[in-house]
């Protein structure tokens, strides 16, 4: 009994190799969709979870990681910042006011942040198809 060489390179037999005509055939790059994001839901983030001092959320939702980090600590350090304030008197009039400030501030940053990703997404395809597909 033989064994086949292992080393040995496997071809077809002449009847069934490919035509000549069979080329390969190169597609360009391919378009990736990127979903648009909802005002509504940024804000709600940002409102709902802002009721519990977590502020950012709805900006880290519409793409904008800075703005949600950056709201989310400097919200905690003036919360502290106001909670020393306190036994001056003066923190109970600066801590609601702050809090009422991101309250209404994170909702429109994020609503923004949405309109400007939407708006660029939007862009994108229309881009896109002006270009055939290649961008």
């Amino acid at each position: 009994m033989t064994h086949p060489d292992p080393y040995q390179q496997w071809q077809l037999p002449p009847t069934e190799r490919l035509p000549a005509l069979v080329q390969p055939v190169y597609v360009g790059p391919q378009a990736v969709l990127v979903p648009q994001k909802s005002a509504g839901a940024a804000i709600a983030l940002e409102l709902v979870l802002g009721l519990f001092g977590i502020f950012g959320v709805g900006n880290l939702y519409a793409g904008r990681t800075a703005h949600g980090v950056i709201l989310m600590l400097s919200f905690w350090g003036l919360f502290w910042i106001n909670v020393l304030l306190i036994f001056a008197v003066i923190g109970l009039v600066t801590m609601p006011l702050t809090w009422i400030a991101y309250l209404v501030l994170g909702p429109l940053l994020a609503a923004r942040a949405v309109e400007r990703h939407n708006t660029s997404v939007v862009a994108g395809i229309h881009a896109q198809a002006l270009h055939g597909g290649h961008v």
